[in-house]
C-alpha cells in the first residue's frame, strides 16, 4: 500500500492564524480538493473534521493531516444517508465543540451521452449534490448560528454553463448552486455567512474517480485533457488557497478560474450564442458505440490505448497520485466521484 501523502505547509505569508480556535467541516475530504482544502484550513490554524464513505481512504487522509501538525479528525459518513447526515455535525461537536465552518464539498461524476444514462443516475447525482447538502445545512445550522460561522458550497461552472456529456452532474450542480444562493438570502440576519465556490476546470485527479459511460476510453481522453491543461485549469494547492481566503474574507461568490469566469459572462450575454456552441461541441463528442460500456476512470485510463493521451494528460495524472485519487474500482458501480 503505499503510503501517506506529504504535502508542504503552506507558505509563511499563508500562515495567517486567524483561524486559531476554529473548527472546519469538510465533505468528501479524504482526497482531491476536499484533502487539498483540510490541510489548507488546518495550516491556517483550524481544527479539522473530514468525513468520507470509505473507512481506509478517511483513515489515511487523517494521518496525512496529524502528520502536518494538525487536530483532525475522521468520520465515516455517506451524504446520501439521512441518518449519518443527521449526527454529522453532532459528532464534530462533541470532539471539538464548536464547529464554525461548513464545506459542501462531496459530489458524484459520470460522464457519458445522456442516452446511456437512466433515470437512477440522475436521482445519485442530486441525493449526493442537492439533497445531501441541503440535509446537512438544516443539521449543522444551530451550532454555526452560534458560532457566527460560514457555509461554503463548491459548485462548478457546471451550474452555470452547460457542457455535453455531464447532465446528471450539470443538472446537481444546477440545484447545488440555486441551494447556495438562496441559503445567502435566507440567512440574512442570522449571523451565518454563505460563500459560492464555482470552480473551473481543476487538477485534482477527479477523472479517476469518474464514471465514464458509452465508449469510456473516448470519455476518459477528452475529459481527461481537457481538466488538465494548464491555461485552462487550475492546481488543486492553489484553488484551495483562494477559497480559504474567501472563506476569511466572508466574501459571499468566488469564480476561481479566467476561464470560469469567461464562461459566465458569455453565458449572461449571449446564452443562444453559447447554447448553440455547445451544440457544436456535443456533434464532436464520441459517438454512442453499438453495444455502450461503463468503466470506473481507473479502468478506462488502463485500457485506452496509445501513449499521447497518456503524455497531455501527465499533469492530471500526477495530481490524481498526489491528492489520493486511487480506484474506485471496488466500490458499488453506478456511483461517481467525489470532488
Amino acid at each position: 500500500m503505499r503510503g501517506p501523502t506529504t504535502f508542504p505547509a503552506p507558505p509563511a505569508r499563508r500562515r495567517s492564524r486567524r483561524m486559531d480556535g476554529e473548527v472546519v467541516l469538510v465533505t468528501g475530504g479524504s482526497r482531491g480538493l476536499g484533502l487539498r482544502l483540510a490541510h489548507e484550513f488546518g495550516g491556517r490554524g483550524a481544527s479539522v473534521a473530514i468525513c468520507a464513505r470509505g473507512r481506509e481512504r478517511l483513515t489515511r487522509a487523517v494521518a496525512e493531516l496529524t502528520s502536518q501538525g494538525i487536530d483532525a479528525q475522521g468520520v465515516v459518513c455517506d451524504v446520501t444517508v439521512p441518518e449519518e447526515v443527521e449526527v454529522l455535525p453532532e459528532e464534530v461537536v462533541a470532539r471539538f465543540g464548536r464547529l464554525d465552518v461548513l464545506v459542501l464539498n462531496a459530489g458524484i461524476m459520470r460522464v457519458g451521452p445522456w442516452e446511456t444514462l437512466t433515470e437512477e443516475h440522475f436521482a445519485q447525482a442530486l441525493d449526493s449534490m442537492f439533497l445531501g447538502p441541503l440535509r446537512l445545512v438544516r443539521a449543522a445550522f444551530d451550532p454555526l448560528r452560534e458560532s457566527g460561522g460560514r457555509i461554503v458550497t463548491i459548485t462548478s461552472i457546471g451550474a452555470y454553463l452547460s457542457v455535453p456529456h455531464l447532465m446528471p452532474y450539470t443538472v446537481a450542480k444546477h440545484a447545488e448552486a440555486a441551494l447556495s444562493e438562496s441559503l445567502a438570502a435566507e440567512s440574512a440576519g442570522t449571523g451565518v455567512r454563505v460563500t459560492t465556490v464555482v470552480p473551473g476546470l481543476m487538477r485534482t485527479g477527479s477523472h479517476r474517480g469518474a464514471v465514464f459511460d458509452g465508449s469510456p476510453e473516448r470519455e476518459y481522453a477528452w475529459f481527461a485533457l481537457l481538466a488538465g491543461l494548464p491555461l485552462l485549469s487550475v492546481g488543486a494547492g492553489r484553488a484551495a488557497r483562494r477559497i480559504a481566503d474567501a472563506v476569511e474574507r466572508r466574501r459571499g461568490f468566488l469564480v476561481l478560474t479566467p476561464a470560469a469566469r469567461l464562461g459566465m459572462a458569455a453565458h449572461g450575454l449571449a446564452p443562444g450564442l453559447v447554447q448553440a456552441s455547445m451544440r457544436l461541441i456535443g456533434r464532436v463528442w464520441p459517438d454512442i458505440p453499438s453495444e455502450p460500456r461503463e468503466l470506473p476512470g481507473s479502468e478506462a485510463a488502463r485500457s485506452l490505448k496509445g501513449r499521447a493521451v497518456g503524455v497531455v494528460t501527465f499533469l492530471n495524472e500526477r495530481a490524481a497520485h498526489r491528492l489520493n485519487q486511487v480506484s474506485r474500482t471496488r466500490q458499488t458501480r453506478g456511483v461517481g466521484a467525489r470532488r
